[in-house]
């Protein structure tokens, strides 16, 4: 696991604002780099601490952005673009607000309880979680779905969102924070060839609606948002492989007859994210045009 810490002037590892050490953990089968840090968190101006994972994807990105604009501190996760979360990185710091970022597989609950860890002992505390990630897979017919392929995405997504939602509710049972999950506005109809993402997305709905019974006596909220059509990340890749017909043809059974924006999204996110929902929890926003009806 990479963990980079979003100060300029940790770049250098024996630097002593944070005392940042790298140190390579030899009993794995390759490299991993973690962050051992110092005696005291970093303090910041910021508001709260939010952990967006998937946060170089279209969705995960632009709440990212609207988090750091609201003067929170933002941590993130991501794949294997770096050159995305360079970039999402020196925007987050634009704003005035701190970033840190890593690369755990969320499939694997050791390596991201290790990097939640290293995100609580770097600023703190933690606040907020969004899970805004997902695995990449091909539109087909039930049938068609391998039983290997079914695994893997169950195992990238909705496993993934469990390990990262169970090493996150301690600290966030300590600072009565928030979740929300990213779902999918298809959940509540049917969609031909859609079943690798409306399975998962459907079992995580469950999945939170679980944590906001069970957690609401410790002050710990959590909700979704379920997006449509969105013109951005894999709700435009869906479209583009579909064909400008068909994608004509399903945005017109939209009640809006419109396809939705990422920045859309972020918006339902950063006020399921506010004390403006303080009495929210359990629920599924969604932010469709009405495809659902």
């Amino acid at each position: 696991m990479v963990v980079h810490c979003g100060r300029t002037a940790c770049l250098m590892p024996q630097n002593s604002l944070c005392g940042l050490q790298l140190r390579c953990a030899a009993d794995t089968q390759r490299p991993v780099f973690r962050l051992r840090l110092g005696a005291r968190p970093v303090h910041t101006r910021s508001e709260k601490v939010a952990l967006v994972v998937g946060g170089t994807g279209a969705l995960g990105s632009a709440v990212a952005a609207r988090l750091a604009g609201d003067s929170h501190a933002v941590a993130f996760t991501y794949r294997k673009n770096e050159e995305r979360a360079s970039e999402l990185k020196v925007g987050i710091q634009s704003q005035g607000a701190i970033a840190f970022a890593g690369t755990p597989d969320i499939s694997d609950a050791d390596a991201i309880g290790l990097f939640v860890a290293d995100v609580v002992a770097h600023f703190g505390r933690l606040d907020i979680l969004v899970y805004a990630a997902g695995p990449s897979f091909s539109l087909d017919f039930v049938p068609n779905v391998s039983p290997d392929e079914w695994r893997r995405v169950l195992d990238a997504d909705l496993n993934g969102c469990f390990n990262v939602i169970h090493a996150c509710l301690p600290h966030l049972r300590s600072s009565s924070g928030s979740i929300v999950a990213v779902t999918a506005a298809g959940i509540e109809r049917a969609i031909a060839r859609d079943i690798l993402s409306l399975a998962p997305k459907a079992a995580m709905t469950a999945l939170v609606r679980g944590v906001a019974f069970e957690e609401g006596r410790n002050g710990v909220r959590a909700n979704c948002v379920a997006p449509g059509y969105i013109a951005g990340g894999i709700g435009k890749t869906i479209m583009d492989s579909v064909g400008a017909d068909v994608s004509k043809m399903l945005v017109g059974k939209v009640p809006l007859r419109r396809m939705g924006t990422c920045d859309e999204i972020a918006d339902a996110v950063e006020f399921l994210c506010s004390s403006r929902a303080s009495y929210i929890t359990g629920t599924t926003l969604f932010v469709s045009g009405g495809m659902e009806l």
